[in-house]
């Protein structure tokens, strides 16, 4: 272990020397100091502005971070064989793989006091928005209880589908229907009015009422305080121009100490709203009852998303919450550093540096790319023969490569932390699985057997 750190030590003293470092370094400290100055957000609310500062420091820091990244493991093995700077080391008694294992500790322990001092300065900067005057009323409330927080995010409770779906093809079956119905249409039939059961719960009729019922165990009602119901209504039609007239009341009807007064509001259409709820709403069970009613006339409102309706709760502070998700970031970095070590240990720095800025636009646009790869699952059966076996060599190539690539958008913990919604030990832990002690195990333990298995004197391009 010795052996290794001393490797690691190393890397670190050769990476803060690097120029290309120095100059991540130093832009990622140009914009801590100078965004927190810069940013507006919408120009008028404060909360707008600590979300705005707090997404772009985040996400330029994580760039910046994944770039220097990149460029630092690509060059940690390349660069000391082409100058031929590592014959020195593999002179002495130093396994090869204790020299790889210490050039990613160090790399990682590099990322770990930038993101450190970078996660300070966040914090910081964030806490120094949060002083500033705002005129708006209820704003620097909004601040303290929609963002710098960690609130746990709740979706309301569904009917049991498949039951209605049961009881209504069973009542078509008695008035005669489906008799001569075969399989396959019947399961589209199925499939159909799922989805239209489904759209019409989430669906207000004009002039009709609907309640929606979230579970809040966690929510202790005797405290003073609000808890924050978030809806976006949106129009069938698909209209991003609607105006909605709602009234909605919060509580148990059976029980009156919960119920809250009747407010009547106007919301605009595909845009988020917030619903300030007293917690005293929340009734013995620990369920929050919410009714709903659609004043506007001739207009349905839906709720389409599964984030358009739902209730978040504080169970933590924003400060552990950024601990959180800088875990999370280092996780990826963690990764990409294992990825770069295992390309400079048999290309040059520039072929190196491209394949690790494929695989990262790759992880990045993992979703999109998974898209188009169940695109490609649902014409592998058809066209000529040559055609169908291109589609499934395809198919099984992009599988392959889409699971040794992770989603780097499944662990983008930036969205959590503007929305001042809980970055969870468990998403962190999935984080550490993953990208660690799977996919960053396997990379390493693939680096360590060429980067032993070479000729070190061979040339590379």
């Amino acid at each position: 272990m010795s052996r290794i750190w001393a490797v690691a030590r190393h890397m670190i003293a050769e990476g803060i020397r690097m120029k290309i470092a120095l100059v991540f370094i130093a832009i990622i400290a140009l914009l801590m100091l100078t965004l927190p100055f810069m940013v507006a957000g919408d120009g008028v609310t404060l909360k707008s502005r600590v979300q705005s500062f707090l997404s772009y420091a985040l996400g330029a820091m994580t760039f910046m971070l994944s770039m220097l990244t990149v460029f630092l493991s690509c060059s940690a093995l390349s660069n000391e064989i082409q100058n031929k700077q590592i014959f020195m080391v593999a002179s002495k008694p130093i396994p090869r793989w204790h020299f790889f294992l210490g050039k990613w500790l160090g790399i990682a322990t590099l990322n770990t006091m930038i993101l450190l001092i970078a996660g300070l300065s966040i914090a910081g900067f964030t806490w120094y928005l949060r002083t500033l005057p705002t005129d708006i009323p209820g704003d620097r409330e909004a601040v303290e209880s929609e963002v710098l927080t960690a609130r746990y995010t709740q979706r309301p409770q569904e009917p049991n589908f498949d039951v209605i779906l049961r009881d209504w093809e069973q009542q078509m079956r008695e008035q005669g229907h489906f008799s001569q119905t075969s399989a396959a249409e019947m399961a589209l039939i199925r499939e159909q009015r799922l989805f239209d059961i489904r759209r019409g719960w989430r669906s207000i009729g004009p002039g009709q009422w609907r309640e929606y019922r979230f579970d809040a165990p966690l929510v202790n009602r005797e405290d003073p305080g609000t808890i924050q119901v978030r809806i976006q209504p949106a129009s069938p039609a698909g209209t991003d121009h609607v105006m909605f007239r709602m009234l909605w009341q919060a509580g148990d009807l059976s029980d009156v100490n919960t119920v809250t007064r009747e407010l009547e509001s106007d919301f605009v259409a595909e845009r988020y709203h917030v619903l300030q709820v007293p917690k005293s709403a929340i009734n013995n069970q620990g369920v929050l009852h919410l009714r709903l009613a659609n004043l506007t006339q001739p207009d349905t409102l839906i709720f389409t998303g599964e984030d358009s309706l739902e209730l978040l709760y504080g169970i933590g502070s924003f400060g552990w919450n950024l601990f959180r998700a800088l875990c999370i970031i280092w996780c990826r970095l963690a990764f990409l550093a294992a990825l770069g070590l295992l390309a400079s240990s048999f290309l040059s720095f520039p072929v190196a540096c491209v394949l690790c800025l494929m695989i990262l636009l790759v992880a990045i646009g993992h979703g999109f790319l998974n898209d188009a790869i169940q695109w490609t699952d649902k014409g592998a059966e058809t066209g000529s023969t040559p055609s169908r076996m291109y589609n499934i060599f395809s198919l099984i190539t992009g599988r392959a490569l889409l699971w040794i690539i992770p989603d780097f958008s499944r662990y983008d913990p930036i969205g959590n932390m503007v929305s001042g919604q809980v970055v969870t030990l468990m998403w962190v832990m999935l984080s550490f699985v993953e990208l660690i002690f799977i996919k960053g195990l396997l990379l390493v333990l693939a680096g360590c057997t060429v980067f032993t298995k070479r000729e070190l004197a061979q040339v590379v391009v």
